[in-house]
């Protein structure tokens, strides 16, 4: 009876983890790498480091904790989110503004400023979560180019608001029902905290409340600078705020640098400004390549 919760474990883990483990797009051609450094990472652990910080690629590092699904995503993969993050990359150029809504650890941020050279705003309302993401920031030694910042952002007009923080990157906010551990953070908006700002792209993460940050953001969804936003969770209500400002959801393949247009649910989805189009297809298409653990796109 003991080692049913291994079992358990163990099934879980062929199910689920090992299909992505070796299914990775970036790794078509060597299916079974992502594994290797999993493997090697989980047996670092078992033998009872707590922490370690690794390279990542070009120069920057990671400041990996067992627990860490984002980070340790980018030490097997590369790049945890590969269309996304490749988008990110091939699109922003030096001295843009970049606003990573729902920070966590700062994967999309480091991207940003410190492989691309712009200057980012994070924004991550859990505090412990916070100070992982301050850490990781001063790791990589930017941070003088990405601000960060513990708050909420949404459209919500009250000072604070409660929070889970038990439930590692899927925090999300919940009312005084909620059971497990919560706790008051302030709360702001984007039209609040970047109203004299020029964004080029913005990333929101927030576990299902993508559609009280785009209540609270109509300022900054009209800015002429803006040209995309990579945003997590797809309802009605999200694509149809996003289509009344102009915005266009497209898939992205980083290899051959083509957009196109969006026709299924997808878990994450690129967002780009109809009358920008030409503007970042010529940005994707001139974007220097980029090789990670070997891999070119």
């Amino acid at each position: 009876m003991r080692n049913i919760p291994k079992l358990k474990k163990i099934i879980n883990f062929l199910i689920y983890s090992l299909p992505i483990l070796i299914n990775h797009p970036l790794w078509e051609t060597k299916r079974f790498s992502p594994l290797f450094r999993f493997l090697k990472l989980q047996f670092i652990f078992l033998l009872g480091e707590k922490e370690l910080c690794v390279k990542w690629f070009d120069e920057l590092f990671l400041y990996l904790k067992k627990g860490d699904t984002g980070l340790t995503g980018n030490y097997y993969f590369g790049l945890h989110e590969f269309s996304d993050m490749a988008f990110l990359i091939h699109l922003i150029r030096k001295d843009d503004l970049f606003i990573d809504v729902g920070a966590n650890l700062g994967s999309y941020s480091q991207l940003a400023s410190g492989l691309c050279e712009a200057k980012a705003i994070a924004f991550e309302p859990v505090p412990k979560t916070f100070k992982r993401l301050e850490e990781n920031i001063k790791i990589n030694q930017l941070i003088r180019k990405v601000k960060i910042r513990n708050i909420a952002i949404s459209n919500n007009k009250r000072e604070k608001i409660l929070f889970s923080i038990d439930k590692g990157p899927c925090n999300s906010i919940v009312d005084s029902t909620y059971k497990g551990l919560k706790e008051n953070v302030k709360v702001s908006s984007l039209d609040i905290e970047c109203f004299s700002l020029d964004p080029v792209l913005i990333k929101i993460d927030v576990e299902g409340f993508e559609e009280n940050i785009l209540k609270g953001s109509s300022e900054i969804l009209m800015k002429n600078s803006l040209l995309a936003i990579i945003i997590e969770g797809q309802t009605n209500n999200v694509n149809n705020i996003l289509c009344s400002f102009g915005f266009e959801d497209f898939n992205y393949d980083p290899f051959i640098r083509k957009l196109k247009y969006c026709d299924k649910k997808t878990r994450n989805k690129i967002w780009i400004k109809k009358e920008k189009l030409e503007i970042v297809q010529q940005r994707l298409f001139a974007a220097s390549k980029r090789i990670i653990y070997g891999q070119i796109f």
